[in-house]
């Protein structure tokens, strides 16, 4: 089967003091249609310029990133606006991803505008419903960004990624900045969301809790490399060291446990 996004001996580096300075190396990833997947890793390792790269924000220096099977370098002007569409991306800073000067109903229709025919009605009831997908009165959509919470500003993005239906959403590292609560009641929001329609979600975190909770599977990248993978049920099974640091680094729940 093919998969909805893939990366094949994807390999990246950035200018460094004297030479280049390698991030990634032979990636090799699929995510399928519906399919949940978590990206873990400690600071550094690369999983912001994967997500970056899997999103076709900039260009690989090795392998290829394909979409439904046809790598990005060979889309064309239709095949980017379809491609723009399926895959959507909610980052870590909401403040830094809106635009402070526009309300909250256009920076969710942006997307709508230059992605989809909708009429403007349509526009505007499909707003009104993310909205309420991500828990905020349809009200808000008046309001600017900077009369809202950090919390209801990570909302707005959460809904301007979801509003032209797409079929994978990147969270990178997008609920790291919400508090405890909060960051299981909007992945209990986004896993009922995927069941009711069969949007696939890449979690981009270093929190392993969270990737248990929201995953089926879980992805461990270190030093630019895969370096571990396991499903998350019946039990996760990760064994390398990179792996075993992020789960060493999980509070226990009571105390007793740490006995």
């Amino acid at each position: 089967m093919t998969a909805l996004l893939a990366a094949r001996g994807l390999g990246h580096s950035y200018p460094g003091p004297g030479a280049r300075r390698p991030v990634l190396a032979g990636i090799e990833l699929a995510l399928g249609e519906g399919e949940c997947v978590a990206l873990i890793g400690r600071s550094g390792s690369g999983k912001s310029t994967l997500a970056r790269l899997l999103l076709g924000l900039e260009p690989a220096e090795a392998g290829e990133v394909l979409f439904r099977g046809t790598p990005l370098s060979r889309l064309d002007r239709a095949g980017w606006r379809a491609f723009r569409a399926a895959i959507q991306m909610v980052l870590q800073d909401p403040l830094s991803a809106v635009n402070p000067r526009h309300a909250v109903g256009r920076i969710v229709a942006e997307p709508l505008r230059h992605l989809t025919g909708l009429s403007v009605p349509a526009r505007q009831a499909r707003v009104e419903e993310v909205l309420a997908t991500v828990g905020l009165d349809p009200a808000v959509a008046l309001r600017l960004p900077g009369q809202l919470s950090g919390g209801q500003v990570q909302r707005v993005g959460l809904a301007r990624a979801l509003a032209t239906r797409p079929a994978l959403v990147v969270l990178d590292e997008a609920v790291s900045n919400l508090d405890a609560p909060r960051q299981v009641e909007i992945l209990d929001q986004l896993a009922a969301l995927r069941r009711r329609h069969g949007t696939a979600f890449l979690l981009v975190t270093h929190d392993v809790r969270l990737a248990r909770r929201f995953a089926d599977r879980i992805v461990v990248l270190g030093d630019g490399r895969i370096v571990d993978a396991s499903p998350c049920r019946p039990v996760l099974s990760l064994t390398h060291p990179a792996a075993r640091e992020l789960l060493d680094a999980v509070l226990p729940a009571e105390p007793a446990e740490a006995r």
